[in-house]
């Protein structure tokens, strides 16, 4: 499968998300609904009055936006608060240890491949397995989270496949209405 055929299997994912999350929505305010009438007491006597499964609805949608909007606001400063909230600091050049500088080198080098900006870069320290992550609304806003494990488990071609690929999240990003997307097209 090439790259082109994941980007379509991934967009009909989305597709499919999108969908079961209205079901989701609608099969909880039917539960809220039905948990209504049983507090009013008409369940079981009457199993449909719109006016009460409009309320219900309605007070469900907004709770669910509401929620909702407060994430965005609170996320909308960018992927620092992801990577802080899962426990990552600010890695430093002057603060970093040998593996930390090397990161910070894979980064610097990477971004300036990809003609984007270097972006900020956390240690999630008390991590040991090996995983990675790209967070951020905008390219300007992007940081990359890196846990502990990853430094110590991999060599630096290893990491420079991982950073590379967090990479593509934010490339990516940058070309928000190519249909498809590659790194010189971007700037």
């Amino acid at each position: 499968m090439n790259f082109f055929e994941h980007q379509d299997r991934a967009r009909q994912n989305t597709q499919q998300l999108i969908g079961l999350f209205s079901l989701s929505i609608a099969v909880m305010i039917m539960a809220i609904y039905i948990a209504t009438l049983f507090l009013l007491g008409m369940a079981p006597r009457v199993w449909w009055h719109p006016g009460i499964f409009l309320y219900v609805a309605g007070i469900t949608i907004i709770a669910i936006a509401v929620g909702s909007l407060y994430k965005i606001a609170y996320l909308r400063e960018g992927g620092s608060v992801i990577a802080e909230e899962l426990g990552g600091r600010l890695l430093l050049p002057e603060m970093a240890d040998e593996q930390g500088r090397q990161l910070l080198n894979i980064v610097e080098e990477m971004a300036i491949a990809s003609g984007i900006s270097v972006p900020e870069v956390y240690l999630l320290e008390r991590e040991t397995s090996i995983n990675a992550f790209a967070a951020g609304f905008t390219p300007n806003d992007a940081v990359i989270g890196v846990t502990r494990g990853t430094l110590q488990h991999l060599n630096r071609d290893e990491l420079q496949g991982v950073i590379g690929h967090e990479f593509s999240h934010n490339v990516i990003i940058n070309c928000q209405t190519a249909t498809h997307c590659f790194a010189t097209d971007c700037h």
